[in-house]
């Protein structure tokens, strides 16, 4: 709780929470009139869709630099080495930090889209599952790039090193990963689909959106060619959690597993 706490206090008084949240505000603003055309029935699964697609190039940046920024602060402040030379150890320290940088950045950004909620059902048929469904997407994605900034927080030795992890991280996911995918599909037949969907699959962008457009109805499972069947042999409320599981565990293990770097670079 402490740890909790000490997150709120320095994430609200510093300006990237708050630019986070004017620019997730703005997108959706924007997304939001554009959307108002739509028909009230089929429109409010268009608006949340397109309110995550949005989301995909801001969130997950916005994610990283807080996330390892965070973490940062505690290394200039000199606050990880004197906890570190007590009894708290590297896995203990790490998995309070991530558990008061999830519930601080997800609360405030959940929060922000529950207002906006209000304003959806103006305009729109507004369904409690859908929106439960989209706030979902968004926290597992917030999980995962939140725990991949700590990792990078905690490896790097100065902000510059951060800041350009942080882009790799977040190009290699978002469009690195889709060419090399476009690149293996010539080679992708009827009997390695499955194993290509296995890779698709863990790109954390991938595994939330099939969950999302199944859940909002958009894209149905059934009706599907043999191929894009045993494509889509892995149900959608499988690969959304384990894709969440695989990514949060593996950065965290792999940022216990560099304690070995130094903690604080002279």
């Amino acid at each position: 709780m402490m740890y909790v706490w000490k997150e709120w206090k320095e994430q609200t008084r510093g300006k990237g929470l708050w630019l986070a949240v004017l620019l997730l505000s703005a997108v959706s603003a924007a997304v939001f009139l554009q959307a108002r055309g739509l028909p009230p029935e089929q429109g409010f699964a268009m608006l949340l869709l397109s309110l995550y697609d949005m989301a995909v190039y801001l969130l997950p940046l916005l994610c990283l630099f807080l996330a390892s920024f965070s973490v940062m602060a505690e290394k200039e402040s000199r606050s990880v080495l004197i906890l570190l030379t007590k009894n708290e150890t590297t896995a203990s320290f790490l998995l309070k930090k991530s558990i008061a940088i999830h519930t601080v950045t997800i609360g405030i950004i959940l929060a922000l889209y529950m207002l906006f909620s209000f304003i959806c059902k103006l305009s729109f048929s507004f369904s409690a599952g859908q929106f439960l469904s989209f706030l979902m997407g968004l926290g597992v994605l917030m999980l995962i790039f939140n725990q991949l900034g700590i990792l990078v927080g905690y490896y790097s030795t100065s902000k510059m090193q951060a800041i350009g992890w942080n882009l790799f991280i977040w190009f290699l996911l978002l469009f690195l990963g889709d060419m090399v995918y476009l690149y293996l599909l010539p080679y992708v037949t009827y009997e390695n689909v499955k194993i290509f969907a296995v890779f698709y699959f863990l790109n954390p962008f991938h595994a939330v959106q099939f969950y999302l457009e199944t859940a909002l109805g958009v894209f149905s499972l059934e009706h599907t060619s043999r191929l894009l069947g045993k494509f889509l042999f892995l149900s959608p409320q499988l690969v959304f959690p384990a894709a969440a599981v695989l990514w949060v565990a593996a950065a965290y293990a792999l940022a216990c597993i560099v304690r070995k770097r130094r903690v604080i670079h002279d």
